[in-house]
């Protein structure tokens, strides 16, 4: 490995790491918005190129030159429907985009002119509170959930783009002086992971460049990128893998440590394992108990009561929908945990979403129950299921649905068989699942037939730890 590198593994650490102290930030770049169709800026400027009798292959190292020369040659409106006409039609967010609306990232940097990192945070239910110029830097009174800095301006205002290089000479002094502040803060304060970035912006080169210099003695924040391989030439480096690998020493300057790849399709695998290392933090609890069982009430009661507690204990986020004979426990053991560690509050630890009691007209009610248990359960990673079971002693249909819900959400399974009804349906089931083979030793530890309560609450939290120690 070159010195600046970072393996997958522990780039997936770092920016796990990063995700609990609430310090991850994203810088998109172009390379990010490729998949949903956006050439990129050489397919963009041949035609203009043409246009003024230029040739794109040898102006490709100087693209904003190019940008320049053919604003020179028409006038800035032709500039601006260039970006109207390439931007405007992007409107549908990659995987990519996805997952990094479904983690907690507050702060988002962009070159792109496009919407989709606000899309996505938008399909993903996030409020996005977008800055394009100075003058949006002020405070909102609007509650938002993300904030967007787009340091180049936006497709709906193609004329304080940036693009030319009058623009590029103008930034930080005559334009969005403010913005460039507020990146040099970002980057003291937050962990950047860049992607779909070439790192030949000159804005954001000085911005690093004066960081640098201004932190020399004490050290510069760590940051991460992704980027592919360069290819090599007959067994032997090729000119752009050394060059590569220069740059990854050059950028380690700048507290910025690369992680290599083969494919792009390993950033949505990165990604992916991350957004599942988060989400296994959010414990979904089903289950109803209109009896407990095999166990006495007393004994059903302690149980859940002590799961919950146990998992708040271990950092977990509880969510639950207050079913019968359970809810009431769940709240009851999260609120026995922030009693005993007053720093802590139940609403940051539990999620209650009770059903409804009626719903939209001429919507069905199998359908809303679907969509309300999709809400709640999504944002989970792991499911645990207790008891299950109705007045009549039939097993509950509620929680087998949850169960399959769950399981096309890609959450992990982990069905406590002693409690029976649903829940020991839902273990046989998991047990005869080839797609969930890899995480069936941890669910066995749930199979004991066991009716000791402190056993099977400690080998549940046992589970949920395996599962958190997964890379």
């Amino acid at each position: 490995m070159v010195s600046g590198e970072i393996t997958k593994v522990n780039l997936i650490k770092q920016l796990y790491k990063a995700i609990t102290t609430e310090e991850l930030a994203a810088f998109i770049g172009a390379g990010l918005s490729i998949p949903a169709g956006f050439k990129n800026w050489k397919e963009m400027l041949r035609e203009p190129a043409e246009d003024i009798s230029l040739d794109v292959e040898k102006e490709e190292h100087d693209l904003v030159g190019l940008a320049q020369l053919y604003c020179n040659s028409k006038d800035r409106t032709s500039v601006d429907n260039l970006i109207t006409n390439n931007f405007a039609s992007l409107n549908s967010p990659t995987e990519n985009h996805k997952l990094l609306a479904q983690l907690p990232i507050a702060t988002f940097w962009t070159t792109n002119y496009d919407k989709l990192v606000e899309k996505a945070l938008e399909d993903n239910n996030k409020l996005p509170n977008v800055k394009t110029a100075d003058e949006q830097l002020r405070g909102t009174n609007q509650p938002f959930n993300a904030i967007v800095y787009k340091m180049h301006g936006d497709v709906d205002r193609p004329n304080r783009a940036v693009i030319t290089r009058s623009d590029y000479e103008k930034y930080g002094y005559d334009d969005r002086k403010l913005f460039r502040e507020v990146l040099e803060g970002d980057l003291l304060t937050k962990t950047f992971i860049f992607l779909g970035f070439s790192f030949s912006d000159p804005n954001f080169n000085y911005v690093i460049a004066r960081l640098r210099v201004l932190l020399e003695d004490q050290g510069t924040r760590s940051h991460y990128c992704i980027m592919k391989r360069e290819e090599s030439s007959d067994g032997k480096k090729s000119y752009a893998q050394i060059k590569q690998e220069l740059q990854i020493q050059d950028l380690k300057r700048y507290g910025i440590q690369t992680c290599i790849i083969d494919d792009y399709s390993e950033i949505t695998e990165i990604l992916s394992a991350l957004v599942n290392k988060y989400r296994r933090k959010t414990v979904f609890i089903s289950g109803n108990a209109s009896n407990y069982g095999p166990f006495s009430s007393e004994e059903g009661k302690k149980l859940i009561t002590d799961l919950a507690f146990s998992l708040a204990k271990g950092g977990n986020h509880i969510v639950n929908g207050y079913g019968l004979g359970v809810g009431t426990y769940v709240i009851n053991g999260v609120a026995k945990y922030c009693y005993s560690d007053n720093t802590k509050e139940i609403n940051d630890i539990l999620t209650l979403m009770p059903f409804p009691l009626d719903f939209s007209p001429g919507e069905s009610a199998n359908d809303f129950y679907s969509k309300y248990r999709e809400v709640m359960i999504r944002k989970c990673g792991i499911a645990i299921y207790v008891f299950g079971n109705n007045e009549d002693k039939t097993v509950s249909e509620g929680v087998f649905k949850e169960y399959e819900i769950s399981k096309k959400l890609g959450l992990v399974s982990l069905p406590i068989k002693a409690t029976g009804g649903a829940s020991s349906k839902i273990y046989e089931t998991v047990l005869g699942d080839e797609t969930v083979r890899k995480d069936l030793d941890t669910m066995k530890l749930l199979g004991q037939e066991s009716e000791n309560v402190d056993d099977i609450v400690q080998a549940t939290i046992t589970a949920v730890n395996l599962l958190n120690e997964e890379e």
